[in-house]
């Protein structure tokens, strides 16, 4: 019987083995959206529990445009090793309160603290705060009504400060900034790796990206990805990202895209010479590694009609339909004098298409 026993036992733990997969299986405790509404590049989200960072996160961004860039672009990024058409997003889970205190704060109880440490100065600053927050994405898998996680991407953001967190009044070198950042990526996930509290997840695969915010008293565009390391058992190899976002039309626009600077005055001056009174359009475009991959153009106009208002919405579709060589996404936001009245959407490869606010 004894031997009956231990014979059952040991094919208990078999089977138990052979059914374990890598990953953490979670429980869905939330609604699924599918998504379908938007492209591919967007993942279907799964509502688990909230991060615990979100209140924080949206103190430190909602009033600039990092807000929606940290997230969006990590998931742009992510998408090369988790595809959107397998993989689920959820909130972070794993990177608390707890987690980020031990990173970010200054604290000289900490080892794996990221924050340069007391009596430090670099570029002229002494004792700097060098990194702002840490922002957390989760992958899963579904099989069933079970998710399993099987990745996770975090974004350090870097937007260098005084000691007492104040504005610079002279910013910190491009060069300086990397650097740093270069080296928060091994102690990220050295403290992924010896942090009790994250056991769980140190043998997944971990996304370890660097942000570089944009200091919003001097700037209006958003900050951009510099580094990312896709970490799996071990530190991994670490990549410069090339992302840039960049204002139409300005010099630095007609430096480093002369044919879409060129095509998108003239879509400006067609506006101005068909409007009544005066006209203007902002652009804003994103980059990556030297090619334009998307646009959102503001235009404000001076309208008294409502066919007004349409027809310069339709001159405005019927141009970047027609004027621009290179496709990419396009967003136009029609102003009024009143508020926005109008939306124009050309996503790659397809006709614009306009929504009448009222």
């Amino acid at each position: 019987m004894k031997k009956i026993g231990i014979l059952c036992l040991v094919l208990f733990l078999l089977v138990g083995c052979m059914g374990k997969q890598e990953g953490v299986q979670e429980e869905a405790s939330g609604d699924e959206a599918t998504m379908e509404s938007l492209d591919d590049s967007y993942y279907k989200i799964i509502n688990l529990d909230s991060s615990e960072l979100r209140e924080r996160f949206y103190t430190d961004f909602y009033s600039t445009k990092d807000f929606e860039t940290i997230g969006r672009d990590l998931q742009l990024i992510s998408s090369q090793y988790f595809s959107t058409s397998n993989h689920y997003m959820s909130e972070g889970q794993y990177f608390g309160r707890e987690q980020k205190r031990a990173l970010v704060v200054r604290n000289t109880k900490s080892k794996y603290s990221i924050q340069p440490k007391k009596g430090t100065t670099i570029d002229g600053v002494k004792d700097p705060v060098m990194v702002s927050n840490i922002h957390e994405q989760d992958y899963y898998v579904k099989d069933g009504s079970k998710y399993t996680l099987k990745g996770i991407s975090l974004a350090v953001v870097l937007d260098p400060k005084d000691s007492n967190s104040q504005t610079l009044v002279t910013p910190m070198s491009d060069s300086t900034v990397k650097n740093y950042g270069k080296e928060c990526i091994a102690k990220v996930y050295d403290f992924i790796q010896k942090e009790e509290s994250l056991a769980k997840i140190k043998d997944l695969p971990i996304l370890i990206t660097i942000y570089q915010a944009t200091d919003k008293t001097r700037s209006t565009l958003n900050g951009k990805y510099i580094y990312s390391s896709y970490c799996h058992k071990s530190l991994g190899s670490i990549n410069d990202l090339n992302y840039r976002n960049v204002i139409f039309s300005s010099s630095e626009a007609e430096s480093i895209d002369k044919i879409t600077y060129a095509e998108f005055n003239e879509i400006k001056n067609n506006l101005k010479s068909s409007a009544t009174e005066a006209a203007g359009l902002v652009g804003e475009a994103k980059y990556i590694d030297g090619e334009i991959q998307s646009m959102i153009i503001n235009a404000n106009l001076n309208i008294k009609t409502i066919t007004e208002l349409q027809y310069l919405t339709s001159l405005l579709a019927d141009n970047i339909d027609s004027k621009f060589t290179y496709d990419f996404d396009i967003k136009i936001l029609v102003n009024s004098q009143d508020g926005l009245k109008a939306v124009i959407i050309k996503d790659r490869g397809q006709k614009a298409k306009s929504s009448m606010l009222y």
